[in-house]
């Protein structure tokens, strides 16, 4: 039997958190909470500003557009902001993965597949290239091509440099949205972004399906924002990574974080064998590698904890690297 065969017998190693299901009742807890905010008027809101009249957990984009958009310092949306952004000190990209509803509008467009026993596949590239590798190998035993956790071993994997797409601090084409969207709601006197923000789309859409069945209420929003999100999670599938203006800002923010972030313990980690496994940066969608000191654009969904087939990592909840 192989090692790899060995670490995945039921028996041998605790499950791991079933981190994409708590995602996902936490974002239905999100939904119901709109919900209950709309049959009772409790005026909760939405995640693009949760909470209870003038105290709300205000989008840190929101505030500053607000304040953009008016040409002044408000002290409200000032003191929000200042408290949205220590959350984010504190929490890092948590939102992205667990309230943010355009990955579950994505995957509501293009589900992945499945195995017949329900477990998640990796994606076609992946495999492809998986075969590549294995073909290389066989033809050249001696050739440095692997990829993935493969059962051949390779002696310079464990010393070779691992690293994600995205580690460090990113300065992308997100930056230069969010620096379009601010500089837009400066010029129009207005919070320009929010007019296709996802979020917001998302729940205005809730909400007005909301009015329709309750108080047979219609609008052309119902025809918009569907029309918008479907632009935005067909056409734009890179969405999250390459536009979100949100990310971007959140992102800076949480270069400061430290707490909650994926902690690779080396000694189990398959690479300190010889394995070239790349499982945890595969499985990642903000393409970091959780080897990394530095991952800024860690959304701690907990999919390289999953992934990981030695089950070498964790979240810790203090990281002093």
């Amino acid at each position: 039997m192989s090692d790899l065969e060995d670490l995945r017998q039921p028996g041998k190693k605790a499950r791991p958190f079933p981190f994409k299901k708590a995602r996902a009742l936490v974002f239905a807890l999100v939904v119901a909470l709109v919900a209950v905010g709309l049959a009772f008027r409790t005026g909760t809101g939405t995640p693009s500003s949760f909470g209870l009249d003038a105290i709300a957990a205000l989008c840190p984009l929101g505030a500053l557009e607000t304040m953009l958009g008016a040409r002044e310092v408000m002290l409200h949306p000032l003191l929000l902001l200042a408290a949205m952004l220590a959350a984010i000190v504190v929490l890092g990209k948590a939102f992205c993965a667990w309230m943010c509803p355009a990955p579950w509008l994505q995957r509501l467009v293009k589900p992945g597949k499945r195995k017949a026993d329900g477990a998640s596949t990796v994606s076609d590239s992946a495999a492809e290239a998986d075969e590549s590798a294995a073909a290389n190998l066989a033809a050249e035993p001696g050739a440095h091509s692997c990829s993935r956790a493969y059962e051949q071993r390779c002696p310079t994997c464990a010393l070779d440099p691992v690293g994600g797409a995205r580690d460090g601090l990113q300065l992308d084409t997100r930056h230069a949205t969010l620096l379009g969207a601010l500089g837009a709601t400066a010029v129009f006197g207005f919070p320009v972004f929010c007019l296709v923000c996802p979020i917001g789309l998302t729940f205005a859409t809730f909400i007005g399906l909301w009015h329709l069945f309750q108080f047979n209420e219609t609008s052309w929003g119902l025809v918009i924002f569907p029309a918008i999100l479907a632009l935005e999670t067909v056409f734009l599938r890179k969405w999250c990574t390459k536009i979100c203006p949100v990310s971007a800002l959140v992102s800076l923010v949480a270069s400061a974080n430290r707490t909650l972030r994926p902690h690779v313990r080396r000694e189990a980690c398959l690479r300190s064998s010889g394995i070239d496994c790349r499982a945890c940066m595969e499985s990642c969608p903000e393409q970091v590698d959780p080897h990394s000191a530095r991952i800024p654009e860690c959304s701690k969904c907990g999919a390289c904890v999953e992934a990981c087939p030695a089950q070498a990592i964790d979240l810790k909840l203090l990281c002093r690297r």
